[in-house]
């Protein structure tokens, strides 16, 4: 991990310095890819302010804490950095998210009463056209039906192909 402390009215010595390097070292084991940790101190009335930002990828967390002492607040900061890593991880294996991420456990959907089996089937045109143009296509495909947007009118189109092989078409007034 890339540590970059930036001090602001505050004198850096080379024991502040590694505490905090410690401090931060420690968050690793929490999160595997911390590949940058920017710390800012300063000292505004009395008050020492430590802020700390982690860049993990996409992802940034941001803790700040204030107390007279500056290891204290760099003791604060680590342990709200802590907390936060440790709900990112909690998120990221959750039961929902992992049923979410690797497929296991899906839940069905259960189809309303008195509706048993239901084949679900979208068929969308890439581009505008008569409704002509939407038969050939059809034809083409091979499939039921085909949604498409019509050339003339700019509306969406549903052009089915009926049981005695005649084609109907949906045009939906809003």
């Amino acid at each position: 991990m890339n540590i970059i402390i930036t001090g602001r009215n505050v004198e850096l010595d080379s024991a502040l310095k590694r505490y905090i390097a410690k401090r931060m070292g420690k968050l690793e084991h929490r999160h595997l890819r911390i590949p940058e940790c920017d710390v800012v101190m300063e000292e505004v009335k009395s008050m020492m302010n430590v802020e700390v930002i982690l860049h993990l990828g996409k992802n940034k967390i941001v803790a700040m804490e204030s107390s007279p002492d500056i290891y204290a607040s760099v003791d604060n900061v680590y342990e709200n950095l802590k907390e936060q890593l440790r709900r990112l991880r909690d998120k990221m294996f959750s039961f929902r998210r992992r049923r979410f991420v690797f497929g296991r456990g899906k839940k069905e959907k259960t189809a309303p009463a008195g509706v048993e089996d239901i084949i679900k089937t979208n068929v969308f045109a890439e581009k505008p056209m008569l409704p002509e143009e939407a038969r050939l296509e059809l034809e083409l495909m091979g499939k039921d039906f085909l949604m498409f947007k019509n050339a003339d009118t700019g509306a969406a189109n549903v052009l089915y192909k009926k049981n005695d092989g005649a084609f109907g078409l949906i045009e939906p007034t809003f």
